[in-house]
């Protein structure tokens, strides 16, 4: 149980990571044009 607890929080933190470098990237690309 423990350890599924672990996984969610991995998943949850890369998919945060990779949500917040999208909107990043999709920002520096609106500012540029």
């Amino acid at each position: 149980m423990k350890q599924k607890i672990l996984w969610f929080a991995i998943f949850w933190i890369v998919g945060v990571a990779v949500v917040g470098a999208v909107a990043a990237s999709i920002r520096l690309v609106l500012m540029q044009s």
